[in-house]
């Protein structure tokens, strides 16, 4: 036994150094349009919404939507962009602040994705005839409340994997055998997937280290000049100009169109030399707590790596384990509990039942690490990146504090429709596989499909 089969080089800069599962991969690629990978929400009070299926309401009743107070409640649909970017643009098109939309979760830039904002303030009638490219909004409901993540139950998605030169027998095997390691791992492995980072530039978490290390003027430059695998010609030559020659002016000379950010916080710099401070508080709140965010899902996901390479089980208890109680919809509830000699029996047992998960600590702050072996490891990833958990208060940039918190190591995946073989109609003599499954929040599809394709070139397969 040679322990778990080792992932791609630039999945070992996320974190993720290996395949959970042994079953040979069946190829193919996703996104070769982005209506092959549609996504859709769920909220914990049971409303959904999913691209394919949203309608607004009659113009004439604009005026009488149901529920109270002073958030518009709207279906976002957006189409080859995050959802950052989308609200920036609908902010912008309706001259409102962005810091008064809120959202529950961030949906896949390439892909076509609904999911549910809230606007502060809004009158529905502002919407009348509103047209933002890629974007379409729709009035539902008010609220007296914001959107955030507390509120997300779930993402729905129905994906097209394309290109698959497997036969559909083989296919079929390969897609059987995957599922059932999956159901022996007690679910989808949680690693924190790829659009967390970047495929085409793996880059938030590597801000977000230099800014927990207190090196903000290294973070600046990294955002601005690190040159990723997937960026076009235009990008990687202004960052390597950069890079070699410091020279800001021409820098923003070579930049191409739409690197909003990057243009941003040079010509701040520019006006005032050395604000490297200055220059990253340009960009909006949401998007530097990301950077952290960014750098403790890397930490999570080489934790888990290293749990996985070492034979630990991800659905069994081990003492000084940290588990979490679930309920019916997979999702953490109540106080999390370390697992002892006198309560691990029954531990065991409510994770057997799928009533609770294991969990391990993002570090934070306030993080409290597990014990026994996976506290060692633990121990061992913090000691490697030379940070401790005290170094998330962000000293250099308090506002981007963060605690820390516990993830459960498999997710729940529930299969909406029985997965479809098909001919490839872009790709003749070529199989196609349509995937329709609900994760719980926060959990990945391209960690499902990672283990399913198990792809050599990231980039090619359209991750």
């Amino acid at each position: 036994m040679g322990g778990p089969l080792k992932a791609p080089e630039l999945e070992h800069l996320m974190g993720m150094e290996v395949y959970l599962t042994s079953t040979p991969g069946i190829g193919g690629r996703i996104r070769a349009r982005p209506e092959d990978f549609l996504v859709g929400e769920v909220l914990t009070d049971g409303s959904a919404v999913e691209p394919d299926e949203v309608l607004g309401p009659p113009e004439g009743a604009l005026g009488s939507l149901p529920g109270e107070g002073s958030f518009l409640v709207c279906a976002l649909v957006k189409r080859d962009m995050d959802t950052l970017e989308a609200v920036g643009r609908l902010a912008k098109a309706l001259g409102w602040p962005e810091g008064l939309f809120s959202f529950a979760g961030l949906k896949d830039a390439r892909a076509l994705t609904a999911q549910f904002v809230a606007i502060r303030g809004l009158r529905p009638e502002r919407l009348r005839g509103l047209e933002v490219p890629g974007l379409r909004v729709v009035p539902l409901r008010f609220s007296r409340e914001p959107l955030g993540p507390e509120k997300l139950a779930s993402n729905r998605f129905d994906i097209l994997v394309r290109a698959i030169r497997l036969s559909a027998d083989e296919l079929a095997e390969r897609l059987a055998q995957v599922l059932e390691e999956l159901k022996g791992l007690g679910g989808v492995p949680n690693f924190y997937g790829h659009q967390r980072f970047g495929t085409a530039r793996p880059i938030t978490h590597l801000v977000g280290r230099e800014l927990v290390r207190g090196n903000v003027r290294r973070a600046v430059e990294l955002f601005l000049s690190y040159v990723g695998p997937g960026e076009g010609r235009m990008a990687r030559e202004a960052r390597a100009y950069l890079s070699e020659t410091g020279d800001l002016r021409g820098f923003l000379r070579l930049l191409p169109p739409g690197l909003y950010y990057e243009r941003l916080m040079a010509k701040h710099l520019l006006r005032r030399s050395g604000d490297y401070h200055g220059a990253l508080r340009r960009l909006p709140l949401r998007l530097r707590r990301l950077f952290v965010h960014a750098y403790q899902a890397y930490l999570f996901n080489r934790i888990l790596s290293r749990r996985a390479r070492e034979g630990l089980p991800l659905s069994e208890p081990q003492l000084g384990d940290w588990v979490m109680v679930l309920d019916e919809r997979g999702l953490p509830v109540g106080e999390a509990m370390r697992a002892r000699q006198d309560n691990l029996p029954v531990l065991r047992e409510l994770v057997e039942e799928g009533r609770a998960a294991v969990a391990i600590p993002l570090p934070g702050f306030r993080h409290e690490p597990s014990s026994g072996r996976q506290g060692e490891i633990e121990a061992a990833v913090l000691s490697e990146e030379g940070v401790r958990p005290e170094d998330f208060r962000v000293r250099a940039m308090p506002e981007l504090a963060s605690p820390g918190w516990l993830r459960p190591v498999v997710a729940r995946l529930r299969f909406l429709d029985v997965p479809d073989i098909t001919n490839d109609e872009l790709n003749p003599g070529l199989r196609a596989l349509r995937l329709c499954f609900e994760l719980p929040r926060g959990s990945y599809a391209t960690v499902l499909l990672r283990e399913l394709m198990k792809p050599q070139d990231l980039l090619a397969a359209g991750f």
